[in-house]
């Protein structure tokens, strides 16, 4: 496990793809890294409309086993996220974070942090586990600290 805190500002986002990206298995870097992007995007958007000022987490579990990674971001917002990602219109400039999401993860949730807010997470299987990770959503986020 791996944890990222950054300040709810624009900035971070470039910070955190530059952290996360030497971390990743060459198989999932592309795909994880834009979603890093896209939910740390989110954070700050929600943190600033919640008003809150601590930094945003960003952690990263790569299986040992080469399975799977686990990204985790929180956020100062106890909004849930949408159950369906929605079609954005072409000339608007935000909406479809849920929807790459969405075609890029595995699997992603959400759950309430026990200090307020929320976590995203998100799950990338490797190559060498698209058989053989877990179909329970517990065991997926097991290593997933941040979202506590």
């Amino acid at each position: 496990m791996t944890c990222l805190n950054v300040p709810p500002v624009p900035e971070a986002v470039s910070a955190a793809r530059r952290w996360a990206a030497p971390l990743l298995p060459a198989d999932v870097r592309d795909p994880v890294v834009l979603v890093v992007s896209e939910l740390v995007t989110n954070a700050i958007a929600a943190d600033a409309a919640a008003g809150a000022i601590e930094d945003i987490e960003v952690e990263l579990v790569v299986d040992p086993a080469g399975l799977h990674v686990t990204l985790a971001v929180t956020d100062a917002s106890n909004a849930p996220l949408p159950r369906t990602p929605t079609a954005a219109p072409v000339d608007q400039d935000c909406g479809r974070g849920l929807a790459l999401l969405d075609a890029l993860a595995d699997d992603y949730g959400w759950t309430r942090r026990t200090r307020g807010g929320k976590c995203v997470w998100a799950l990338f299987r490797c190559a060498q586990g698209r058989q053989q990770c877990p179909d329970s959503p517990s065991e997926r986020l097991e290593c997933t600290h941040a979202c506590a």
